[in-house]
């Protein structure tokens, strides 16, 4: 995978020219393999172990950066365990409802004299939503402010607890297994408290890369929570095209839907993002437009209307 300004191992393309590979090495030997998102190394001696970490490192290059490029950290909290900071802001023209502005403050901070695994979280973003990455976020979004505590991560598997001051407490536990060098699944079970109300979701990943240009993900969401909602569901099919190591994009088709009161989607799209770091390393911009099916109820009329986003986003990684 193309290299930034900042050459890490993650970033550098698996097939690039015999060269490029022993400047990969140099970059390695400097780096301590603890630091490094993309190092894999199993505690046990077999060969399936050994396959598996080559396997995991190796994919883990392509996927990572996409992910770091696009911020999905719903996939890539794992992998990197340093600070970040993300504010945007999203002018949003929707074709039957107008104008809206909606800014949206993210982060996750180490916590000084503490260790790396303590993390302070507070996100106006709604993150915390397993739909989040299908639906667009409505701007009613409460400020969650709370701790995560990653318990461990290691090899295929990964567990966090959460708490926040709403109050609500989150288990999450994900296993990572590599098919092949370009393919890899992902498992992720989470099971929340949250006053009165107990909730569970599951969330499934598969990705592949087709090459050093496109990689392709297709998730799967079901949550289920003891109040009159009944079970929610959401799928998404995701497409990424690396241009350069300034620009990217993104195509996406999704759908939710609900099955209490009555069964029915109530919300699909289908829309491209065109990403762009400029000026500063810090600085982004994105374009998105988007075609939206929503339905509030079994009874309301459906909307169907164009909307285009244009973001102006500021992001700190690991300061």
């Amino acid at each position: 995978m193309p290299s930034s300004t900042k050459v890490r191992p993650a970033e550098l393309k698996p097939t690039e020219a015999k060269s490029v590979e022993v400047k990969h090495e140099e970059v390695k030997a400097s780096l301590a393999p603890e630091d490094d998102p993309c190092y894999s190394e199993s505690q046990m001696e077999e060969a399936i172990d050994k396959a598996f970490d080559y396997l995991n490192t190796k994919f883990c290059q392509p996927a990572i950066w996409f992910d770091n490029f696009f911020v999905d950290d719903r996939i890539e909290e794992d992998a990197r365990a340093g600070t970040i900071v993300r504010w945007y802001n999203d002018f949003s023209h929707y074709e039957k409802e107008g104008f809206k502005y909606r800014a949206n403050l993210n982060a996750r901070l180490n916590l000084p004299g503490v260790t790396k695994r303590l993390k302070l979280i507070f996100d106006t973003t709604g993150e915390d939503d397993p739909f989040g990455f299908i639906r667009s976020p409505d701007g009613n979004n409460e400020t969650d402010i709370g701790l995560r505590y990653d318990w461990y991560a290691k090899d295929r598997v990964s567990f966090n607890i959460k708490a926040n001051f709403k109050p609500k407490i989150e288990a999450r536990w994900r296993y990572t297994y590599p098919i092949s060098d370009n393919t890899v699944t992902r498992l992720t079970q989470k099971l929340y408290q949250e006053k009165k109300v107990t909730g569970e979701s599951t969330e499934f990943d598969i990705e592949h890369a087709f090459n050093e240009t496109f990689v392709a993900r297709w998730s799967a969401v079901a949550q289920y929570e003891n109040r009159d909602n009944g079970w929610e569901f959401g799928s998404s099919f995701k497409v990424y095209q690396y241009i350069n190591n300034k620009q990217a994009m993104s195509y996406q088709a999704s759908i939710y839907g609900v099955d209490e009161p009555y069964h029915f989607v109530k919300d699909a799209s289908i829309s491209l993002t065109y990403r762009q770091n400029y000026a500063r390393d810090w600085l982004f911009f994105a374009i998105t437009p988007e075609y939206n099916w929503s339905k509030e109820d079994e009874f309301s009329m459906r909307i169907n209307q164009f909307i285009l986003t244009f973001t102006v986003e500021v992001l700190f990684q690991n300061v």
